[in-house]
C-alpha cells in the first residue's frame, strides 16, 4: 500500500498520494444558509471551508462551513461522484475480498483528496474503509503503517460517531501489528471494570458492558498481553472467551483465538501423561475447530486430537416409587350370629 502524503492548501495540511490528487475538482451542490443551493465544483478544502467555483476550471472562492446549512458535521454538501466512486470498493468489501477492497478504497482516497478536510467527505470515508479492509484481511502491520498518517487523526474530527468508535478498535489492532504490548496494556485499561469487592475474586478483570463482537476483540488482545507476561492460564481463559464470542460473526478472529488455545492446551503436561480431562479438553477444541474451519487448517501436532471426546455419561438410576404407607388393616367384621330361635313355651297340662 502506498502511504498518503501531504500538501498545503490555505495554510492547512491535506493528505494526498506520493504524487498528486488525480481529481482537480469535483461537482457538488451546496445548501447555503443564505444564497440558495448553488451547483459548482469543489477544488479544495481545509478546516475553515471549501474552495468552490461555479464553473469548471475557474478560480474558486473560500466558502466557510459556517455559511452552509446543517449542524455540526452534517453540512449540506452533496458530491455528485460519491456513489459511483465508492460502488466498486464497497462491492469488494461486501464480498469479503478485503485486500482488493483496501487497494480500491485507497485509490478513491487519493483521487479525491481535495475534499479530505471537509466534514464527512467520501475521500476520508474511503480512507477509513481502507483501514477496515486491512484489519479484516489480517494485514495488521500495514494497518499500523497507515494509522499513524496525519489523515488518520482527522477521522476523529471529520467523521461521525460510528467511524470514531470503529477507529478506536483500528488503533488497538495497529498496536497489535506493531507488537506493542505496553501500548495494548495501557489502551485496554480503559475498557476494564474497576477491580473491587467481589470482582477481586475473579482471575481477570471484567470488561465494561459492550457488544459481544467488541468484547471478543478486547479478550483476544488482552490474552496476548497475559501471554507476554507468562500468565498462561489467564491467556487461555481470554483466548477461549474470544473464540466463543467471535465464533459466529468474526471467523478470522475465532480461528486465531482457537489456534492460540490449541497451542496452550497441547503443551499441558496432562497431555503427555494422558490425563483424561486434559486430553478431552484438547479434543473438544480441535474437533470444534475442524468442524468450523476444516481439519486441513489444524496445526499438524494437534490434528490427531480432532475427534469427538468420549464423555462418560452418568447412569440414570430409576428411582423406586416411594412405598405406600401400609394401611392399618381394620379387623374383619365379626360374622353376624343367627338370632336364636325363641324358646317354645311348654303347654300346661289340663287338669
Amino acid at each position: 500500500m502506498k502511504n498518503l502524503a501531504l500538501f498545503l492548501f490555505s495554510g492547512s495540511l491535506l493528505i494526498v498520494s506520493g504524487l498528486n490528487a488525480q481529481i482537480r475538482e469535483t461537482p457538488a451542490t451546496l445548501g447555503l444558509i443564505a444564497g440558495g443551493n448553488p451547483r459548482g465544483y469543489v477544488q479544495g478544502s481545509n478546516d475553515q471551508g471549501i474552495l468552490f467555483a461555479t464553473s469548471s476550471g475557474s478560480s474558486g472562492n473560500l466558502v466557510p462551513y459556517s455559511t452552509i446549512r446543517g449542524e455540526g458535521l452534517d453540512k449540506l454538501i452533496r458530491y455528485d461522484a460519491r456513489n459511483e466512486a465508492l460502488a466498486e470498493p464497497r462491492a469488494m468489501f461486501d464480498a469479503g475480498r478485503f485486500e482488493e477492497a483496501a487497494e480500491a478504497f485507497e485509490q478513491v482516497a487519493r483521487n479525491y483528496v481535495i475534499i479530505v478536510s471537509a466534514p464527512q467527505n467520501f475521500a476520508l470515508e474511503a480512507f477509513f474503509y481502507q483501514l477496515e479492509s486491512l484489519l479484516r484481511a489480517g494485514e495488521y502491520e500495514e494497518l499500523a503503517k497507515l494509522i499513524d498518517a496525519p489523515v488518520a487523526a482527522t477521522i476523529g474530527t471529520k467523521m461521525g460517531p460510528y467511524y470514531q468508535k470503529s477507529f478506536e478498535y483500528q488503533k488497538l489492532w495497529a498496536l497489535f501489528g506493531k507488537k506493542d504490548i505496553e501500548g495494548i496494556r495501557a489502551a485496554l485499561a480503559t475498557y476494564e471494570q474497576p477491580v473491587s469487592g467481589d470482582a477481586e475474586l475473579l482471575s481477570t478483570p471484567n470488561f465494561i458492558n459492550l457488544p459481544g463482537a467488541e468484547l471478543a476483540q478486547l479478550a483476544f488482545l488482552r490474552a496476548g498481553v497475559y501471554s507476554a507476561d507468562g500468565e498462561t492460564d489467564k491467556a487461555h481463559d481470554d483466548y477461549y472467551r474470544a473464540f466463543t464470542l467471535a465464533f459466529g460473526n468474526k471467523p478470522m478472529l475465532a480461528e486465531m483465538a482457537m489456534t492460540a488455545v490449541l497451542e496452550i492446551q497441547k503443551n499441558d503436561p496432562g497431555i503427555a501423561s494422558d490425563n483424561r480431562q486434559a486430553v478431552a479438553e484438547l479434543q473438544s477444541v480441535a474437533y470444534l475447530f475442524g468442524k468450523r474451519f476444516g481439519n486441513e487448517k489444524l496445526p499438524a501436532d494437534v490434528a490427531e486430537f480432532a475427534v469427538r471426546p468420549t464423555v462418560a455419561r452418568p447412569v440414570r438410576v430409576q428411582e423406586a416409587a416411594p412405598a405406600e404407607e401400609a394401611k392399618e388393616e381394620e379387623p374383619a367384621p365379626a360374622p353376624e350370629e343367627e338370632p336364636a330361635e325363641p324358646k317354645k313355651k311348654k303347654k300346661k297340662a289340663a287338669k
